[in-house]
């Protein structure tokens, strides 16, 4: 058994007399003891640091862990026997200062980890000031607060019976019953960074994440932009940024973090290390959206292979992720099944799956030379999502093409007839949506439908006129057009909404 956390820079004397503590038998009725206490009051005020204690039911020490002068990270705990139901274990930890109060984040990490009872001893000059416990109300939201008492008062013993009795009663304590994961939102940006109406575009990104995390079924708490002269090679964000990031994590009980960039495996490695939370970025997050919308055989084909290819440059990097098979953000799709395999089985799959896709362009390569012996004129509807392409489909054709005021809607290609003037006769094409820092996964795989648009007479670019950034998104679009080799051709802004 051996002390955790923060050990850098202690004597070695300490770490002895904290592993000592293992040895300790709470007695039934008790919450720890005048040894334990002694102990860990002790070095507190030699080292300025928390120091956390986890013990069970039984009296039994499970954990140590050393803080800092504010606080002390806290893992989860696999004691507990049902999923709605205490873990089995309290905390007892020192503050130093001689604050023995619970602060919001010792009563959110109390309901978090749903443990049984959260422990505060307040230690200043050698001496205990005094303790304050806490245990989850019958309510099952909140948190009943007791104290500050000494230490030797009989009402700080009789809590834990309190809290034995209400599990025996069948009261389960059930902290978060919302199936939408609380997500953090985190941004970063640098100098340089484009100003847009005002605007700085990191700013506007967040707001597109913000819209996407949605989209995919979170509920974003809170969001985050750091500025920083250049990215962390190890975390993105900094250390002193990382260390907030995991504060907030524990005070507002924060499922998923989701990241405006990309990020490398090990990044997102370091990240979660450091957390203890799901990270996933925004190319991750569209994959993820993507994957829950794909419908038809060409859709499904194409998000798993930009998946499988973004999980290929990043496998070292889901040590934690390769057991996430319990669902959430970042699971969906070939996700679920395809993180626990190797690279050459990965490699695998992605040589079927572009097999299937090129089988797919020779159809569409017949389809294309039979429509260009009718000479039938092909019209490509193109723009940023949710911007009313298929809306504005629907109307010109009479057609019943599937639309949404949401991200992503849209994934298919739908073409539909259009009947002009002069019995004129038009193919209009439908498309998936756009948006600033489009996965390269995405837009590859992508290729076998996005090739219509390259090889259409005329582009109609569709804009949310309503949008105060429209103009940004048709520069959005022009860039994405560029990139696929579609600049060239004749081309209409649609001002739409």
């Amino acid at each position: 058994m051996q002390v955790n956390g923060q050990t850098e820079g202690l004597k070695k004397s300490y770490i002895k007399d904290l592993e000592q503590i293992y040895d300790i038998k709470v007695p039934k009725g008790h919450l720890f003891t005048t040894e334990m206490i002694t102990v860990i009051a002790g070095i507190t005020c030699l080292t300025n640091r928390e120091i956390a204690v986890y013990i069970d039911r039984k009296g039994n020490v499970q954990d140590i862990r050393i803080g800092d002068s504010k606080t002390v990270a806290l893992p989860r705990v696999d004691q507990r026997r049902k999923k709605t139901g205490l873990c089995g274990v309290r905390c007892v930890h020192t503050h130093p200062g001689g604050n023995s109060a619970l602060s919001d984040l010792d009563i959110s990490t109390l309901k978090q980890l749903r443990l049984d009872m959260m422990i505060a001893v307040g230690v200043k000059n050698g001496q205990i000031t005094g303790v304050s416990a806490a245990i989850p109300d019958e309510s099952l939201k909140g948190a009943e607060l007791f104290g500050p008492f000494k230490s030797t008062q009989k009402e700080l013993h009789e809590l834990m019976e309190l809290v034995l009795k209400r599990e025996k009663s069948g009261i389960e304590i059930l902290l978060w019953d919302d199936s939408a994961e609380k997500a953090l939102l985190i941004g970063l940006e640098t100098p340089g960074t484009p100003i847009i109406g005002g605007v700085s575009e990191a700013e506007i990104s967040m707001r597109e994440l913000e819209e996407l995390a949605r989209t995919a079924g979170a509920y974003v708490v809170d969001k985050i932009i750091q500025k920083r002269a250049a990215r962390d090679a190890a975390c993105l964000v900094g250390k002193g940024k990382l260390e907030e990031i995991s504060h907030i994590v524990q005070t507002k009980e924060i499922d998923i973090l989701i990241f405006d960039e990309e990020l490398s495996g090990s990044q997102i490695r370091n990240i979660e290390t450091a957390t203890q939370t799901k990270v996933v970025d925004r190319t991750g997050l569209i994959l993820d959206i993507f994957a829950a919308r794909a419908k038809s055989k060409e859709g499904k084909i194409q998000v798993e292979l930009a998946q499988l290819n973004y999980i290929l440059q990043r496998l070292t990097g889901y040590g934690a992720s390769l057991s996430r098979l319990g669902g959430g953000i970042g699971t969906r799709g070939p996700g679920e099944t395809k993180l626990e395999t190797d690279r050459r089985h990965i490699r695998r799959r992605i040589d079927y799956l572009k097999n299937q896709l090129n089988e797919i362009k020779d159809q569409r390569q017949t389809i294309r030379r039979e429509r260009e012996k009718n000479k039938v004129p092909l019209v490509s509807l193109v723009g940023y999502t949710n911007s009313g392409k298929s809306t504005l489909l629907n109307v010109l054709c009479a057609a019943d093409v599937f639309a949404e005021n949401k991200l992503f809607a849209t994934l298919d290609t739908t073409t539909r007839k259009l009947e002009l003037e002069d019995n004129f006769t038009v193919l209009l094409s439908d498309t998936v949506g756009f948006i600033r820092k489009l996965p390269h996964h995405l837009v590859e795989a992508f290729k076998a439908t996005l090739e219509e648009v390259v090889l259409s007479d005329l582009i109609l670019i569709v804009a949310d006129i309503s949008d105060p950034f429209s103009y940004d998104h048709i520069r959005v679009v022009d860039e994405i057009l560029n990139d696929l080799g579609a600049a060239g051709k004749p081309s209409i802004v649609v001002c739409n909404k």
